[in-house]
């Protein structure tokens, strides 16, 4: 099983929900938060960056990062992220899926893929 954390909004290169880290890193920019939330949303993309490997050889493209259900505390760390995104007026979705298509990327956390029909939900 596979876990994608997303908002509502649309994403312009996937044409999909944006997921977390994207309005994570929006909601830093904006100017919106705390210095006590500011330094609790850098906390947890900093932790981010430190253990979730960040594949390199990809260039920006469709492909979209899902989630492996194993991935415990990651997704653990992804719902801080989402309590924080939502405590700021944004909605929070949790999309799953049992067979991904088109993979063009794995780890032991996360794979990569664009989206396909394949894709079982």
């Amino acid at each position: 099983m596979f876990l994608r954390f997303v908002i509502t909004q649309i994403d312009e290169d996937s044409h999909k929900p944006q997921g977390l880290f994207q309005a994570a890193y929006d909601l830093l920019e904006s100017g919106d938060l705390s210095p006590d939330e500011r330094g609790q949303l850098r906390e947890v993309l900093m932790w981010f960056n430190k253990h979730l490997p960040s594949p390199r050889s990809m260039v920006a493209s469709r492909a979209i990062f899902w989630f492996k259900s194993s991935a415990d505390e990651c997704i653990t760390r992804v719902w801080e992220l989402a309590h924080l995104l939502g405590y700021h007026g944004y909605l929070v979705d949790v999309e799953k899926c049992k067979e991904l298509g088109n993979v063009t990327y794995e780890d032991r956390f996360q794979v990569a893929a664009y989206p396909s029909r394949r894709d079982r939900r």
